[in-house]
């Protein structure tokens, strides 16, 4: 049987496999627990790639044998081969422990356990090893790789010099130095190391990989793309080179073709979290918001505790209006780190949204406290303090813009629009919002100009639903000429199901819903419709996609309706308006080209039905023979000097109440302790709450005078005010914003309810008051008008609006720029 073996071995080394087996298997048939034949049998079917049946015979051997210290780490391999680490260190283990410490046990344990991502227990290993034997150079290297993985770059970069030292030539070593000097932002070395590595090795993919990274960051991104196309065509399945190439292209801002790479990075490892991210924030860049969320909750996953891919997450959540879990993200943040001003700012974002005001107002005042110059906070606060007509407050905050210059520059310019009645500081709002949101989108090209027999016009929207802007609009896409004209209808916005939605989707010739789209995919399909004229109905309200209008999908853009002022954006060519809403004087702040119609720039819609259910102003609360003030305009929109007026018009008619839409608690509790601290008993003030479309228009008639607000007037609600036969005195101010109403009182003759400062506008409205037979005069003239008024024929507005598409498209089929011009009707 002792021959048996020594043949059987000497087969082994002749590599004469399936022979020694026999062999061995010969003499277990006799005697099942021959150590001898188990170890030789098991080291023969390793060698023939039979990996299971080796172990086994391996194991039997060493359970036999447990003496043997070199069986152990021979099984010990086997089972590190085979991909069963954290066997494989405990074989090291027990093979240690019977012979005593050895570099190379020690030297294989650390693999096993950093093939188990035991990294503590390999990173002790490996310091046992070159305990024993400082000259391993493999064992510095793995030890640093440890090292880097664990963030301790310093000791890492000290073991990989230590690697170095021992093989200057070590081109692994050397790759993974120049890494994590990159970290460490020691660029000009990493370059250096790198370079060198690849003298050694021209063609080492991972040296290659990372001189491409350190090139990214350094800005040179031509070379770094040469250099990480060479090491991903060397090895197809680098994830880290794709994620640098998507870096790289981000920054030249080639955010499509950076996309694909960032993509094929996380297909390739999904674990590698900063690609995960980047792919999170530039598909979140994009108006990707689900599949941003989708990333980046697994960035945050892999890595719960780093905040600012939490604040990523919520802000994607945010822009998908997945507001509750966007203040979650935000909240995680904020545990993480108590000192993160922007997870604070963008937490009282999503509670302002969730209508959560006096908590979105402590989170916003948490974040000044932290970040005092912060623009984007002090323009926040400023919206919640007006919102809860909280007027010392949103005083301070317009003091503190109109000090700070940086601030108003970086101040949302519809909340501006609230408390400024100044032009050029809206202006030059809106020119730096514009200029953040070109930064970093590169426009599909030059402008075309097609040769369309019918001018396309899109129209543009978040807000084709139960929403102001559909309730002017709802009649005029189906009024236009089909001859002349293909209208589109495209929203970014919710399906509500709700009757106006679907005459706007009814009366276009290809309504487009694309809320799930990205900006760029929207511009591409704009822009593959061919589209003459893009009419954007948002501007920068809420929620605003504005980002679709900077890629230029379509050769003319106009700005209409939606966003009261100038854009101040490149992008956008032209704003429909009239000459009440921009007199002369204010023409310079302006950004955009003024197409001047021939009545009131606003659209109606004659469809507009009215409750016919008969009410009482007992329903409401109201007093059956006092006369009724009334103002549905959202609370924001009321400032301290208007709400002086309103006071002294209580005082002065007795028995008057006013009527105003409750948009929150918090408004309605300080308008009444306004009115209390002006002398008026605060149950004057009668709040009602929102309701449809039709009862909220057949309200209207149980009030006696509207009383519009300053520097915002009211817009469809002024609109609403005059169909129903509602008197409405305005005042009018310089911007945009202020001077709707007067634009809507010219066009059904009642001028004279057009004051231009508050004096008179108090004067006026008082004088009505107390002139029941005026009021009365005027109401029968509005609704004796309505089937003819310039306000209400929205036929001929129509017309109007597609000369001025016509002309606009003239100017730029004959090559010559955006300018002004009016639109005059046709002498009959």
């Amino acid at each position: 049987m002792a021959s048996d073996i020594e043949r059987a071995q000497e087969l082994l080394g002749q590599r004469r496999y399936a022979e020694c087996a026999a062999r061995c298997e010969k003499v277990l048939r006799v005697r099942p627990l021959h150590a001898d034949a188990l170890e030789v049998l098991g080291t023969a079917r390793l060698a023939m790639g039979r990996f299971p049946e080796g172990i086994a015979c391996l194991h039997s051997a060493a359970a036999l044998s447990p003496e043997k210290t070199g069986l152990l780490a021979q099984l010990g391999d086997a089972l590190l081969r085979t991909g069963q680490a954290l066997q494989a260190a405990e074989a090291f283990r027990r093979a240690i422990e019977q012979c005593g410490p050895s570099p190379q046990l020690y030297y294989n344990r650390g693999l096993a356990l950093q093939a188990a991502q035991n990294t503590t227990g390999a990173i002790e290993a490996y310091r046992q090893c070159l305990s024993l034997d400082p000259g391993i150079a493999e064992a510095h290297n793995n030890l640093g790789t440890l090292l880097d993985l664990s963030g301790r770059f310093q000791e890492a970069i000290h073991c990989f010099e230590q690697a170095l030292a021992r093989r200057p030539d070590y081109v692994r070593a050397l790759t993974n130095l120049g890494k994590v000097l990159r970290q460490v932002g020691r660029s000009a070395e990493a370059l250096d190391v790198l370079r060198k590595a690849l003298t050694l090795v021209p063609d080492h993919a991972p040296a290659l990989g990372n001189l491409g990274a350190a090139l990214v960051d350094a800005g040179q991104y031509e070379d770094a793309l040469e250099g990480l196309r060479r090491a991903i065509q060397i090895e197809p399945q680098m994830a880290e080179g794709h994620h640098h190439v998507g870096r790289a292209l981000l920054a030249q801002g080639k955010r499509g073709e950076a996309l694909i790479s960032l993509r094929h990075a996380v297909f390739l490892k999904a674990s590698l979290v900063e690609a995960q991210a980047l792919l999170g924030q530039a598909l979140l860049d994009e108006g990707q918001f689900a599949q941003a969320i989708g990333c980046l909750q697994q960035a945050t996953a892999a890595n719960p505790k780093t905040a600012d891919l939490l604040v990523l997450l919520g802000i994607a959540q945010y822009r998908g209006e997945r507001l509750q879990d966007a203040a979650d993200s935000f909240a995680a943040a904020v545990a993480l780190d108590h000192s993160y001003s922007k997870a604070f700012l963008f937490r009282g974002w999503a509670l302002e949204a969730l209508e959560k005001l006096p908590e979105a107002v402590a989170d916003y005042e948490r974040a000044a406290a932290l970040s005092p110059d912060d623009a984007e906070t002090t323009s926040s606060l400023l919206s919640c303090y007006t919102r809860m007509c909280d007027w010392s407050r949103s005083d301070q905050q317009l003091q503190r813009l109109r000090e700070s210059p940086q601030l108003l520059d970086g101040i949302n310019p519809f909340v501006l629009l609230s408390v400024s009645d100044v032009p050029s500081e809206q202006l030059r709002a809106s020119r730096a919002r514009a200029h953040t949101i070109v930064q970093g989108r590169v426009p599909f090209g030059p402008s075309r100009s097609y040769d369309h027999e019918r001018i396309r016009v899109a129209y543009l929207s978040r807000d084709f639903f139960s929403h102001a802007t559909s309730f002017l609009v709802a009649e005029l896409f189906g009024l236009h000429d089909r001859s002349a004209f293909e209208v589109f209808g495209v929203s970014y916005g919710p399906d509500d199901g709700s009757a106006i939605r679907a005459r706007i989707v009814a009366s276009c010739d290809e309504f487009l819903d694309v809320r799930t789209r990205s900006d760029r995919q929207i511009a591409t399909t704009l822009l593959d419709r061919e589209i003459d004229i893009l009419v954007d109905l948002k501007g920068y309200t809420a929620w605003a996609r504005t980002e679709i209008l900077a890629l230029r999908p379509a050769p003319i853009q106009v700005s209409y309706l939606g966003y009261p002022g100038t854009m101040g954006a490149p992008f956008i060519d032209y704003l429909i308006g009239d000459e009440f809403l921009i007199p002369a004087a204010e023409r310079p702040f302006y950004f955009e080209n003024v197409v001047y119609l021939p009545d009131s720039y606003q659209v109606n819609d004659r469809h507009r039905a009215v409750s016919p259910t008969p009410l009482k102003r007992s329903d409401f609360g109201l007093p059956e023979e006092g006369f009724v003030f009334c103002c549905f305009n959202n609370n924001w929109k009321i400032t301290r000097p208007v709400f002086d007026v309103w006071m002294r018009l209580l005082a002065a008619v007795p028995g008057s109440v006013l009527w105003l839409l409750e948009a929150n608690p918090w408004s309605v509790e300080n308008l009444r302790a306004a009115a209390q601290s002006r002398g008026i008993n605060p149950e004057r003030l009668i709040f009602c709450g929102r309701t449809g479309s039709s009862e909220h228009l057949a309200r209207h008639q149980l009030a006696d005078l509207f009383l519009d607000t300053l520097p915002v007037n009211a817009h469809t609600t002024a609109s609403d005010a005059l169909w129903t036969g509602l008197p409405l005195v305005t005042c009018a101010g310089r911007g945009f914003a202020a001077r709707v109403a007067g634009s809507l009182l010219h066009a059904v003759n009642l001028g004279e309810l057009v004051t231009s400062c508050l004096e008179a506008y108090e004067q006026v409205s008082l004088s009505l008051a107390r002139d029941p037979d005026r009021l009365r005069a005027i109401r029968a003239r509005l609704v004796a008008g309505r089937a003819t008024l310039p306000l209400f024929d929205t036929p001929a507005f129509c017309r109007d609006l597609e000369a001025a598409y016509n002309g606009i498209r003239l100017i730029h089929r004959n090559g010559e720029q955006p300018r002004d011009f009016r639109v005059t009707r046709p002498a009959s």
